[in-house]
């Protein structure tokens, strides 16, 4: 199943790369937004490690911030397509959502990862982008303790 989740993942941001409209001169450039203003996932780090991966094996450049002032139009525009990875919280003020929408708008891509649906809950037009919002983790989702016997493993 995850492994299934991952294609699905990977076979979006290709697709979202190679789809958009939006086209700036040389290779493609990536921007991997990964703030949160809540629950932190400790897999934000592997998840940019694996898209830096990808832009090497695919040729396209791969920026990383948890900085939101870079939305703006100037810094966007030198973007193909941004990358909203496990972003949790309202991320953005007012003044960066409306040059998010406005790259949107203008054939910018956008790839929403795991947490991205937990996000921006009082922007509708985040929501329509990404197509939900998260709302809880199933009645009975259990925690569990992991111990490990074999550091090598």
């Amino acid at each position: 199943m995850m492994k299934k989740a991952f294609l699905f993942i990977i076979a979006t941001f290709v697709l979202s790369m190679t789809g958009c409209s939006k086209k700036r001169e040389g290779s493609p450039k990536v921007l991997v937004f990964s703030k949160t203003m809540g629950f932190k996932h400790a897999s934000i780090p592997k998840g940019i490690e694996a898209i830096q991966k990808l832009g090497v094996e695919n040729g396209f450049e791969v920026d990383t911030t948890k900085n939101a002032s870079q939305f703006t139009d100037d810094n966007l525009k030198h973007y193909s397509a941004i990358v909203f990875l496990s972003t949790t919280g309202n991320v953005l003020d007012h003044y960066q959502e409306a040059a998010f929408e406005r790259f949107i708008q203008s054939g910018g891509g956008f790839v929403g990862i795991h947490a991205a649906t937990d996000t921006e809950y009082d922007w509708g037009w985040y929501t329509n982008l990404v197509g939900a919002q998260f709302q809880s983790h199933p009645a009975g989702t259990p925690n569990a303790d992991f111990v490990i016997t074999d550091n090598s493993f």
